[in-house]
């Protein structure tokens, strides 16, 4: 799947901040095709409790767990973006409802996402790590 026009630009924040948006709606909508497109063929992907999970396609099939176990309503909010040359990466926070003990409870944390622009000027995701701010069993 090709990734959108305006993944290409020069203003990289707005780029990261829609990316980051467009996220979340494709998780919500539970679109894995458009989730597993923003990510580099060799990316690194880093859950809690997982071991590294390496290239798109690996993500791909990872990411299958846990939008089949229910975990919806995931929202972020970008804390600060850098970047310089032809990478950048985005500090912020995640809200997310998740399945526990046969109810449903909100998770809130934080994640860093590193991009890396293409040689054809778009943006991919190079390294996704995130964790829960909750603590373990919570």
């Amino acid at each position: 799947m090709a990734l959108p026009a305006e993944t290409v630009s020069t203003d990289v924040e707005a780029v990261i901040r829609k990316s980051g948006d467009d996220w979340a709606k494709h998780w919500n909508a539970k679109d894995l095709d458009h989730l597993v497109a923003i990510y580099a063929p060799d990316a690194v992907y880093l859950p809690p409790h997982h071991a590294a999970v390496h290239g798109r396609d690996a993500i791909r099939e990872y990411l299958k767990g846990p939008l089949g176990h229910g975990v919806t309503d995931l929202s972020f909010e970008v804390t600060y973006i850098k970047h310089e040359g032809n990478v950048a990466y985005d500090v912020g926070r995640y809200t997310m409802t998740v399945p526990h003990d046969g109810t449903r409870k909100q998770d809130r944390g934080k994640y860093l996402t590193v991009w890396r622009r293409q040689a054809d000027g778009r943006w991919q995701i190079a390294a996704d790590a995130w964790s829960s701010d909750l603590p373990a069993g919570h």
